[in-house]
């Protein structure tokens, strides 16, 4: 694995970097065209970016996984998550609501907040006290949130070291839940529901899986469990009728992410992609309604349909990178080395008390 100074893993971010970028493809060319305006042709049509969330999910696998492996106490982990999820996340609820509410951009009724919706967003639970998303691309942080918590259960219990089990046992569950339990009309759990992971855990785990495999090697059971993911994959789509086109992406994720595990994939380690992954929670929570917004006024304007996918692209990116070195990376900083004096803090307390 590629590391930067800071720690981090460059291939994931260029991953990372793609993913988002995809999803923005995907939102300012096909979602655009379905949502605003099929008179208006944009510039091209790209399908296939609505598959990127499942990219994201499967770097998420990994990453928190690889975490919760180098972490000691419960409250590091609570802060490092805080500290890198919630600062940016609020700005873009203060940009989104401004987009809806001030400029009056059109959108569905779901994402069509109240103040009083906003500030339930702010939690990051909007969906389990029962609000409105401040913006649409807001469903997948439910699902993120869910398995951090999930996984942060596992982590408390001291049972990390059983996560192929623990994961084999969902997969069973997801597998009992689509096939058998709904056709007879048995209603899982209100936790389960609002969570998604009974749709989409298994690409967690498959993160988790390629995790193991490249940190500590081969064994044949995880080439099983990873295979399962798939065929799982496949069954839940086929069942949601979906197109084979989530299958085939998703197939195309796992062998990205198998020659990730066995040191073949530093190639990807580019400038503009490790850039993109960098900015990519931003951008990927802010690019959506502004976007749309700025497409509805050049549209308004006549203009080229090249010109109303450049602009937008090109001012989410900026408001991306602001957003990423001036709230983002300094807030993180901010609490963390916070939290790093309070534990020195307590730690010498404790020292005096016992002398």
């Amino acid at each position: 694995m590629q590391r930067n100074s800071s720690d981090r893993v460059l291939e994931l971010d260029a991953l990372r970097g793609l993913a988002a970028f995809a999803v923005l493809l995907f939102h300012y060319t096909t979602h655009y065209t379905y949502r605003y305006s099929p008179s208006y042709p944009t510039a091209f049509h790209f399908p296939l970016g609505m598959y990127g969330v499942e990219l994201f999910f499967i770097i998420s696998g990994f990453v928190i996984f690889m975490t919760l492996e180098k972490t000691e106490k419960p409250m590091d982990f609570v802060v490092s998550r805080f500290s890198r999820l919630f600062p940016g996340y609020w700005v873009s609820i203060v940009l989104n609501f401004i987009t809806v509410k001030i400029f009056l951009l059109k959108v569905p009724a779901w994402c069509n907040p109240t103040a009083r919706d906003a500030l339930v967003n702010l939690t990051m639970l909007q969906e389990w006290f029962g609000a409105k998303q401040v913006a649409g691309v807001y469903w997948t942080l439910t699902l993120e949130l869910s398995f951090y918590c999930l996984i942060f259960g596992v982590f408390i219990l001291r049972k990390l070291k059983y996560i192929e089990a623990l994961g084999a046992l969902w997969l069973f569950l997801m597998v009992l839940n689509y096939q058998y339990l709904w056709r007879v009309h048995f209603h899982s759990p209100q936790i389960l529901v609002v969570s998604k992971l009974l749709l989409f855990g298994h690409l967690f785990f498959a993160g988790i899986l390629f995790y193991k495999l490249k940190v500590q090697g081969n064994t044949w059971y995880r080439h099983v469990f990873i295979g399962l993911c798939l065929v799982i994959h496949f069954m839940l789509r086929n069942e949601m009728r979906d197109t084979p086109d989530s299958f085939i992406c998703t197939a195309i994720f796992f062998f990205i992410f198998y020659l990730f595990s066995f040191n073949l994939l530093e190639w990807i380690v580019q400038k503009p992609l490790v850039y993109l992954g960098t900015v990519s929670y931003s951008l990927y929570l802010i690019h959506e309604n502004i976007g749309y917004l700025i497409i509805n006024r050049l549209y308004a304007m006549h203009a080229n349909p090249w010109v109303c996918f450049f602009v937008p692209m090109v001012c989410a990116l900026l408001i991306a990178t602001i957003i990423t070195y001036g709230v983002e990376k300094p807030a993180m900083k901010y609490i963390r080395r916070e939290y790093k004096h309070w534990k020195q803090k307590n730690i010498e307390q404790k020292i005096l008390t016992i002398s």
